[in-house]
C-alpha cells in the first residue's frame, strides 16, 4: 500500500512538474520580430490620409499558458492627400495633408495553437489573437493653399488608442515569419476632430 501511495505521489508530481514546465516554456528570453506591410486610412481618416505604409518591432515574453505580453513600436506612413473647400463668400483653399502615426503599444497575444518557440522543431502553422493599448502621436503636417488667412491645422498630439487583431506565425526553414492584421483607433475628443481609425497589415519575422 504504501509503495502504492509513493507511486502515486511521484506520478502527481511529475504530472505537475510536467504541466509547469510546459507553462513557463518561453519565459525568460524573450521573442523580438520586426515587419511592415500596407496601412490604410479608415472612416473620416480616409478622406484625410491616402493607402500606405508601415515599419515596426515587436517584443513579446510569456505569461502564462498560451498567453505573451507583447510591446510594439510602429510607424505609419500615408500617402498625401489635397481637400479642396468652397468657402461661403466664393473664395477657395485647399488644405494639404501629410498624415502620419508614431505609436506604442502595450498587448495581449493569445497563441491558439502549438508556438514553434516553445516547441522547437515543431512546424505547425500557430494562428494568435491580439489585443491591446497604446499610445499614438498622430501628425497631420497640415499646409494650405488658396484663401488661407485665418485657417489653422488640428493639432499635433499624442492619444490614448486601443488595437485588436490576429494572424499566424509559419515557421519555414528554420526560420518563424508570420502575417497579422490589427485595427487601430485613436481616440481624440470632439473639438480635436473626433477619433480616427487605420489598419495595418504586416509580413514580419520573429528573432529569438
Amino acid at each position: 500500500m504504501n509503495q502504492a501511495r509513493l507511486l502515486a505521489l511521484a506520478a502527481a508530481l511529475a504530472l505537475t512538474a510536467t504541466t509547469a514546465q510546459a507553462q513557463l516554456q518561453g519565459f525568460g528570453r524573450p521573442t523580438a520580430g520586426v515587419y511592415g506591410g500596407y496601412s490604410h486610412p479608415n472612416g473620416d481618416f480616409k478622406s484625410e490620409a491616402g493607402d500606405g505604409w508601415h515599419a515596426g518591432a515587436l517584443i513579446k515574453m510569456r505569461a502564462y499558458g498560451a498567453l505573451d505580453l507583447r510591446v510594439d513600436g510602429g510607424f505609419s506612413k500615408f500617402a498625401k492627400k489635397n481637400i479642396p473647400l468652397q468657402l461661403e463668400n466664393g473664395d477657395t483653399l485647399s488644405f494639404h495633408t501629410d498624415a502620419n502615426v508614431a505609436y506604442g503599444t502595450l498587448a495581449a497575444h493569445l497563441n491558439l495553437g502549438p508556438d514553434s518557440a516553445a516547441y522547437p522543431g515543431d512546424n505547425t502553422i500557430t494562428p494568435h489573437l491580439i489585443a491591446g493599448v497604446g499610445l499614438y502621436h498622430l501628425d497631420y503636417k497640415f499646409s494650405c493653399t488658396g484663401a488661407c488667412a485665418g485657417v489653422t491645422g488640428p493639432d499635433v498630439k499624442t492619444n490614448m488608442g486601443f488595437n485588436l487583431g490576429g494572424g499566424a506565425t509559419v515557421p519555414l526553414a528554420g526560420l518563424r515569419p508570420f502575417l497579422e492584421a490589427r485595427y487601430h483607433r485613436v481616440s481624440r475628443k470632439a473639438e480635436d476632430g473626433d477619433s480616427r481609425t487605420f489598419l495595418t497589415v504586416s509580413a514580419g519575422i520573429k528573432i529569438r
